[in-house]
């Protein structure tokens, strides 16, 4: 374990995969990524899973949500007691469990996903490359990206070049505008053009738009695609009502823009994985 910590200190992916093959078996991985954990379920690796955030488990995820995995905690308090007794090779993490980086790094070797980037299919495929050469299985990785691409671009043909879609992020009552690259880079769909009256705001080193349901009309995008945070979360109570969405836009003459309701948790809590992305693609060009 310690020199497992060692290798993916310095970034080596590949030592640690060969280092795995020298001890004649895969590496046990603990994943916070839900989008990460999708991929493995596609490339087979789910004998390789010990711990998933059993809290937050999508619905197309449900096989993870037994007995057979431990449960390690929520996706921003991870449960270092259960993350130590359960002792993985690996633990796969986002920005959201970065600021418990330190304290995972001590419990095992930690390999933290990073989308970024201009071109999401690279970065989308850097990691899926990632994953494959860590566990040794590559060809499969590289049939699953053929099949990716292939799924997308014949999805993409139909689609109506002449339509604009808007994305928001609701939460709580507001909505704020989402930068989606699902829509844009992977179906080349346009984004409606937000007001010049919009402003954006800096939190930290996040930034947020907020949009009032006068901004949605005035921008009068033909789809409204709409990410539902407090669905996502659990905060049913305060989740969208989307008749109400819908009648407040008619109110302010807006009444012709369709609006699609995005499964909550695939899009708030999910993503970047090889079965979440094809998820998203399909949801996307349905709701249009």
């Amino acid at each position: 374990m310690t020199k497992l910590k060692q290798i993916l200190a310095i970034g080596t992916l590949v030592a640690f995969s060969q280092l795995s093959t020298a001890e004649t078996r895969l590496p046990t991985a603990a994943v916070f990524d839900l989008g990460s954990l999708d991929t493995m379920a596609e490339l087979g690796l789910e004998s390789q899973v010990t711990g998933v955030p059993q809290q937050m488990i999508p619905e197309y995820l449900q096989q993870f949500n037994s007995a057979s995995y431990s449960d390690i905690g929520g996706l921003k308090s991870p449960d270092l007691t259960a993350l130590s007794t359960l002792n993985p090779d690996l633990i796969i993490i986002t920005g959201r469990q970065a600021g418990k980086k330190d304290e995972l790094i001590k419990i095992s070797a930690v390999k933290q996903v990073n989308m970024s980037g201009d071109n999401y299919w690279h970065a989308l495929s850097d990691n899926v490359n990632s994953i494959a050469t860590l566990f040794h299985v590559q060809d499969r990785a590289d049939k699953a990206l053929t099949d990716l691409k292939g799924y997308i671009e014949s999805t993409k043909k139909p689609l109506n070049k002449d339509a604009t879609v808007l994305v928001v992020t609701h939460n709580s009552g507001s909505l704020g505008l989402r930068e989606d690259v699902i829509s844009s880079q992977l179906l080349g769909l346009k984004a409606a053009s937000i007001p010049s009256h919009v402003k954006s705001h800096k939190r930290g080193t996040r930034t947020f738009t907020p949009l009032t349901i006068s901004d949605i009309a005035e921008t009068n995008p033909t789809v409204l695609f709409v990410v539902d945070r407090s669905m996502a979360i659990g905060n049913t109570d305060e989740a969208l009502d989307v008749n109400t969405l819908k009648a407040d836009l008619a109110e302010q003459g807006a009444g012709s823009i369709k609006v699609t309701y995005l499964s909550p948790k695939l899009w708030y809590l999910s993503g970047n994985g090889l079965q979440s992305v094809r998820m998203q693609i399909k949801e996307i060009a349905e709701g249009l």
